[in-house]
């Protein structure tokens, strides 16, 4: 609680003009290269990130790390685990301190995204049963800040893993099969453990660039007004999310597109939509820090959408969250799926931003109504995530990690 009270006070004490000026000549002045090695006052350059990459590492010593959603929500909302509504109050102003306290970023010549994903996978042992992480993939992307500097992307599998130490200890105890066979949507995958793969570079443009979400240019992405209101407008309405799924890149070419096309179909997106098009903008593309922070500003306030308070991603970092409401997913033998994998469960969308910097930490699908394959999961136990284990710009065109995040 007193956490939390201190967290809602900073809001009242923005950053200084002066102290927004030295952060921006520090980024200037303490430039180095990605490893950060180089004695003290050696020439250096340095990937301007957003501190993401820090917490990964530190992340990336432990042999399992727990993955841990938001817990049970409360009946009738809240934060989750219950609480008064005081603390409900604090948690959506945690989530502002997020977006006031964004990083002060200058665009560099190269901008990347370095991003870990993973499935829960529920295995039935004769041992008991346990989770495994599996369809577990790293990917990078990079981009120049204008057209023709080129584009590039990459991707490696990382091995399977057990979802958390109990997992782990479970695990071992059905022998530590270096094989496991899950039932994965509409058919059955073998998830692979220890078996580390190379990264394989699967996009190079060198006449891309300069071209972000929505096909927005660089300049785009800039002049976006640092207004929730007029964020909202533009990205979060019904209409702006149809729009923007039919791949119109601006309201200024949807008269074009519905002369060619005729009008939009109408059609009404939940809270997990929204909450996903705001992780998208900010995730997928360089949004100045100003419009960062409206956004998530705007996503406080969209209906269905609340503050859960501090959550633990995929990568053992602490973050802030904002959470949708609850979906009802019911599955059905159509696809083959086994009986015991049949039935009904509820999920919801949860948006974990970085205290520091309102950088999107983790896009994470968090179990609130256990069934069907997650009948005997609890409340909080995470389905699937995206992790951004790293992101910022650079002066020198990015490469991908070399080291595991695990």
């Amino acid at each position: 609680m007193d956490e939390m009270q201190a967290i809602a006070e900073m809001l009242e004490e923005p950053p200084t003009r002066q102290a927004e000026d030295e952060g921006r000549r520090r980024l200037r002045r303490e430039m180095e290269n990605p490893s950060g090695a180089g004695g003290a006052g050696a020439p250096s350059r340095r990937w301007l990130k957003t501190g993401l990459g820090l917490a990964a590492a530190g992340a990336a010593a432990a042999v399992v790390i727990s993955v841990v959603g938001s817990g049970a929500p409360p009946a009738g909302g809240g934060v989750a685990g219950g609480g008064t509504q005081g603390q409900v109050d604090l948690g959506r102003e945690a989530v502002l301190v997020a977006a006031e306290n964004a990083a002060k970023q200058e665009i560099g010549d190269y901008w990347f995204s370095d991003d870990v994903g993973g499935q829960s996978y529920v295995v039935q042992a004769g041992t008991g049963s346990y989770v495994m992480v599996g369809a577990h993939m790293e990917s990078f992307r990079w981009a120049g800040a204008e057209p023709g500097s080129a584009t590039g992307s990459a991707w490696r599998m990382i091995p399977a893993r057990p979802q958390t130490p109990q997992d782990a200890a479970a695990w071992k105890k059905a022998g530590s099969p270096k094989k496991i066979r899950v039932w994965s949507g509409d058919k059955w995958l073998t998830l692979k453990t220890g078996e580390k793969m190379a990264w394989e570079v699967d996009h190079l443009d060198p006449s891309g660039g300069g071209e972000w979400y929505g096909r927005m240019t660089t300049e785009d992405l800039q002049n976006l007004p640092a207004d929730p209101e007029k964020l909202t407008e533009r990205f979060l309405t019904d209409e702006a999310l149809q729009w923007r799924a039919l791949g119109v890149p601006s309201p200024e070419k949807l008269k074009e597109h519905e002369k060619k096309h005729g009008p939009l179909p109408e059609r009404e997106y939940d809270s997990y939509s929204k909450l996903s098009a705001v992780g998208g903008l900010i995730g997928n593309s360089p949004v100045p820090p100003k419009v960062r922070a409206a956004l998530i500003r705007a996503a406080t306030v969209l209906p269905g959408v609340e503050a859960i308070g501090e959550v633990v991603d995929p990568l053992g970092r602490k973050g802030v969250a904002l959470a949708s409401a609850s979906r009802t997913i019911k599955i059905t033998g159509e696809p083959g799926t086994p009986p015991g994998r049949q039935g009904t469960y509820k999920a919801r969308k949860e948006l974990v931003f970085d205290k520091e910097t309102g950088e999107v930490l983790a896009s994470q699908y968090v179990l609130t109504k256990p069934g069907g394959p997650y009948k005997d999961r609890e409340p909080g136990f995470v389905i699937d995530y995206t992790a951004t284990r790293d992101t910022g710009w650079t002066d020198t065109k990015p490469k991908p990690p070399a080291g595991l995040p695990f």
